[in-house]
């Protein structure tokens, strides 16, 4: 005799969690990111409902019941140190970007045949698949060097000083983008 129950696992609901576009954390864990007041005013101005239940008053009140002043107070200045330590950290990156050479040079392959092959590109977003576009190939897809058929250094440099397209969705200027002054020609041929 066998007893057949169709009894059914219980369903587990499903947790949707929303992420922070700041600092990628979920909404509730913000406070403990590199930025937590740019992360606070997005989700002010993007979310509030969602900031209603995790600022408002109440909810704050309800934190800082278990803590004592000194460790409200500990909180706060770890909190600034953490914010200070992220926008020294970005400054330093866009100063280290603004500082980058993308070198372009031409090269002789036969007696009349040259490429052009430019340089220092990876470093820039979003340079390499923007650059398939117009390359050839690719010999090194880990190596930042993009060889083109053809002597086009003045016209790969117009594109990019102009960010016409392949190069459209490069950083301006002002964000540490590509400047002129960072294209470098490289007139000897190999």
């Amino acid at each position: 005799m066998s007893v057949e129950t169709s009894q059914e696992p219980p369903t587990i609901p499903v947790r949707v969690v929303e992420y922070c576009p700041i600092c990628t954390f979920p909404y509730e864990y913000c406070e403990y990111g590199p930025s937590a007041s740019k992360c606070r005013d997005n989700l002010e101005s993007t979310k509030p409902e969602i900031f209603e239940k995790l600022y408002s008053a109440e909810a704050v009140s309800d934190k800082l019941k278990s803590l004592t002043t000194e460790q409200v107070e500990s909180l706060e200045r770890e909190s600034a140190k953490r914010e200070r330590k992220a926008q020294a950290k970005a400054e330093k990156e866009r100063a280290q970007l603004a500082a980058t050479k993308v070198t372009i040079s031409r090269v002789a392959r036969t007696k009349r045949k040259v490429i052009t092959c430019i340089n220092g590109l990876h470093l820039f977003s979003p340079p390499l698949p923007a650059l398939k576009v117009i390359a050839k190939g690719v010999q090194n897809p880990g190596v930042d060097e993009i060889h083109i058929q053809g002597d086009v250094v003045e016209e790969l440099r117009n594109l990019l000083i102009q960010r016409q397209k392949p190069f459209d969705s490069m950083p301006p200027e002002g964000e540490g983008g590509l400047a002129s002054a960072n294209i470098v020609i490289d007139e000897k041929t190999k």
